[in-house]
């Protein structure tokens, strides 16, 4: 392994210290039968922030409007193998369909999620 790599392997060591949440991770049995739906505990960095987009239109035509927009960020070696889309997390007893996964070459994966809704709620 690289100087570098062993420097940015610190510093994502670092902030998933100050920063991490507990989070639960568990593979979609659709996708991944060989990982049987079975969850992994592990700590990542959850972001719950708002962001600007456009709908209705595109640039100036378009209606401005804010959405949330959850992200988690996670180190794969934590994990034990690549996160996919469609898997789900749950992080403070509140259950998240990832939506997509981007990764950054050094060995940590930024998660955006869409909050999963209650089946439930309202009863």
């Amino acid at each position: 392994m690289s100087r570098w790599a062993n420097l940015v392997g610190l510093a994502n060591q670092a902030c998933l210290s100050l920063y991490g949440v507990p989070v639960t991770y568990t593979p979609a049995m659709e996708t991944r039968l060989e990982l049987a739906g079975i969850p992994v505990a592990l700590t990542g960095i959850f972001d719950d922030r708002l962001e600007e987009v456009v709908i209705l239109g595109d640039g100036g035509s378009g209606v401005p409007a804010v959405v949330p927009r959850q992200t988690l960020e996670i180190r794969i070696a934590d994990l034990g193998f690549d996160p996919l889309a469609g898997d789900e997390v749950v992080i403070d007893g509140v259950a998240y369909r990832i939506q997509e996964v981007r990764t950054n070459g050094v060995g940590m994966a930024s998660l955006h999620l869409v909050r999963r809704q209650n089946p439930f709620a309202g009863f």
